[in-house]
């Protein structure tokens, strides 16, 4: 396959941008599908541990086992988020995948993976603060105003952990290489990751729709049984815009790199 897809040759029009989006997923599904279905449910490990104990699943501070099986939970959802990034930017740039190098290769940038993701959750929840802080009244209202700034931080640091592992940044260099990526394509980035998500949550309340409504049908009274098999056919789509989303972030880390390179150059 051409070296086409990843890294771009030129700055991509939206358009192309997501059709080169649909052809990175459609090369990477089945060869990224284990990753991402092990990061969905890493990523629910404190939801079953209060579920298992008969609970609402809401994380519960006070709840050690709990807080630390979210922490980890959310750890590995990351790395093999990372790991699934690296195998996709293999199969867009048409070099062989093999085995679990890229799982490996993840898995030493561990440490720096975890600080990344710290840092930048750290910079998101400073803005946020002072508007918890505020009185129950005005919270609401805090909240409403700083989730602007908080989203503003939030896009542009999200490029971070590609330019650790693909542009083989530090962890400092890796976040204000991302800030510089987004700056002047702010509004574009956000645009296209609103698309992404939304067309990711839309497909999961459909299938989940389509499959309460198939066990009603055949006489699946039984609220338990369908309840977990709608789950099922919940994180088996979420495992594939996982995967979706993987491609949507390469494709956009690439065409944004390409656009500083060609701005640079002018």
């Amino acid at each position: 396959m051409p070296n086409a897809l990843y890294p771009p040759l030129k700055p991509r029009s939206l358009g192309e941008l997501l059709d080169a989006v649909l052809q990175i997923f459609r090369l990477s599904l089945l060869k990224c599908l284990p990753y991402a279905t092990i990061a969905i449910i890493a990523g629910q490990l404190s939801t079953l541990y209060y579920l298992s104990r008969g609970r609402l699943p809401v994380l519960d501070s006070n709840d050690p086992v709990g807080v630390a099986l979210y922490g980890v939970g959310t750890l590995i959802a990351v790395i093999l988020w990372v790991a699934m990034l690296q195998r996709q930017s293999c199969i867009a740039s048409g070099r062989p995948v093999t085995g679990s190098a890229d799982l490996l290769d993840t898995l030493k940038r561990a440490p720096a993976i975890a600080a990344i993701a710290l840092l930048a959750g750290a910079a998101v929840a400073v803005l946020m603060l002072p508007a918890l802080a505020l009185a129950p009244p005005y919270r609401t209202a805090g909240i409403a105003v700083m989730l602007a700034p908080a989203a503003y931080v939030a896009i542009a640091l999200s490029f971070a952990l590609p330019a650790l592992v693909l542009a083989r940044k530090g962890v400092l260099a890796s976040l204000a290489y991302s800030f510089r990526l987004v700056r002047g394509n702010w509004w574009r980035v956000a645009a296209i990751y609103v698309v992404g998500i939304a067309v990711i949550w839309t497909l999961c309340v459909l299938v989940a729709t389509i499959a309460a409504v198939a066990l009603s049908d055949n006489g699946a009274d039984d609220a338990a049984i369908t309840r977990a098999i709608t789950s099922a056919a919940v994180l088996a789509v979420a495992a594939i815009g996982l995967t979706f989303y993987s491609a949507l972030t390469l494709a956009l880390f690439g065409d944004l790199e390409i656009r500083r390179m060609t701005s640079r150059s002018e």
